[in-house]
């Protein structure tokens, strides 16, 4: 066989690859989203075409708002501690550690292109290995950008590069209960990214079948857990200034489950991140943000502000104005740290209906509600499985919910 049949051979092998992974996926067509409307139930708010997001990234930090380093030597990991609900409910440190590739951290325009790519993903089913973008002027017209330049392309495709090559290293991510361990994780976001041209030497020329690979990971998050509903739409995220997005993402995680969410400052600057050298300046930069979401009508906040702890730390108090609706579209919890009350009586839940599933559905009526609520339910629906054979038990268990809440002048959505 000659030199010259190699590359011939190579081409052979990359074609095949690409089959492969063109048929690993059902393509969707890339469409411009639609305007949302919000609605509002009692205390919950809900847009039409609500953004989503997934449980974990909305809380670690992951991007770097300020200026970015010129250094290469800036690339030691961005690194976020908390706590989890761990065997027999005890409180167990966890450590998330984001570590950047070859083009390092990504910055404003990267966390819009993720907030992008989970959008399409959602829209076209959360399923198979694939988002499809199409081209990235499609990319660019969902943010209502028609006229990109040539730099903006360019830094679109390094944003794509960067989050390509993001390393995250978690220790003690969450106790699984099935195999009674304690689960550390290394993975990534996405792994290749294809894009089609009309000629070699016009990348401008795109041809609609772009796509990106989702991380075995990304796929079974999305398909176990699911991403949870933010409560507004792409052209409020896309209105808002880079942090007042990553702010406003933080918070409908918090508000999922929180009327007022308190955080130290300091503690609230690193989960962001807010890179500030003086304790002085981090409450400037989340004062403003907080501010210009109120401004731009944020619909889950109501108010905010600082105020001094016991031991002298500033403390950032965020109120909830409506909670950010959830459906069950978002199927599981998987991961998700809970409170020891709520997996007791998730457990409870799962007893008393036969089966585990919906339980981001039961985890949403448990914070609502209140444990006195669920015990009073779950009673009744002891009652009725007596006097009678019911067929669909969570059914039951949700209209009682439904009508308890009435009874507070609430409602469950």
């Amino acid at each position: 066989m000659g030199r010259g049949e190699a590359p011939e051979r190579v081409g052979g092998i990359l074609a095949e690859i690409l089959k492969r992974s063109l048929s690993a996926g059902e393509r969707t067509p890339t469409v411009e989203a639609r305007p949302s409307r919000v609605h509002r139930v009692g205390n919950q708010v809900h847009a039409e075409e609500t953004g989503r997001y997934d449980f974990d990234l909305a809380e670690f930090p992951l991007f770097k708002f300020c200026k970015p380093s010129t250094s290469r030597q800036d690339r030691a990991p961005i690194v976020y501690a908390d706590a989890i609900t761990g065997k027999d409910g005890q409180p167990i440190p966890r450590e998330w550690r984001a570590y950047p590739g070859p083009f390092g951290f990504g910055g404003p325009s990267t966390h819009a292109l993720l907030y992008d790519l989970l959008q399409l993903y959602v829209e076209q089913g959360a399923r198979g290995t694939q988002i499809q973008f199409g081209t990235l002027r499609s990319l660019f017209l969902r943010r209502g950008d028609r006229n990109p330049s040539k730099r903006d392309y360019e830094r679109l495709r390094r944003d794509m590069d960067i989050l390509r090559g993001y390393d995250f290293h978690c220790r003690n991510a969450f106790w699984d209960r099935g195999r009674r361990a304690y689960v550390d994780m290394k993975w990534r976001l996405f792994g290749s990214v294809f894009y089609f041209k009309e000629a070699p030497n016009e990348s401008h020329l795109e041809r609609t079948f772009g796509f990106i690979e989702v991380s075995p990971v990304l796929a079974e998050i999305a398909r176990s857990r699911g991403f949870f509903a933010l409560g507004f739409d792409h052209k409020l995220f896309h209105s808002l200034k880079p942090l007042e997005q990553r702010l406003a993402v933080y918070l409908a995680k918090k508000f999922i489950s929180q009327q007022t969410h308190r955080k130290h400052v300091d503690d609230l600057a690193r989960a962001l991140p807010v890179e500030a050298t003086r304790p002085t300046d981090a409450r400037v930069a989340i004062r403003n943000a907080a501010q210009g979401l109120l401004d731009k009508n944020l619909p889950s906040l109501a108010r905010f502000g600082f105020e001094r702890g016991r031991q002298g730390r500033w403390i950032a108090v965020f109120e909830r104005r409506a909670a950010p609706r959830q459906d069950r579209r978002t199927s599981r919890l998987a991961a998700e740290v809970l409170e020891p009350s709520v997996t007791l009586y998730l457990d409870l839940i799962a007893e008393a209906v036969g089966t585990k599933d919906d339980a981001v559905w039961w985890t949403y009526c448990i914070r609502r509600l209140g444990t006195g609520a669920v015990d009073r339910a779950l009673g009744q629906l002891k009652e009725a499985t007596r006097a009678s054979a019911i067929r669909n038990r969570g059914g039951l268990l949700t209209k009682i919910f439904k009508d308890i809440a009435k009874e507070s002048g609430e409602a469950l959505q």
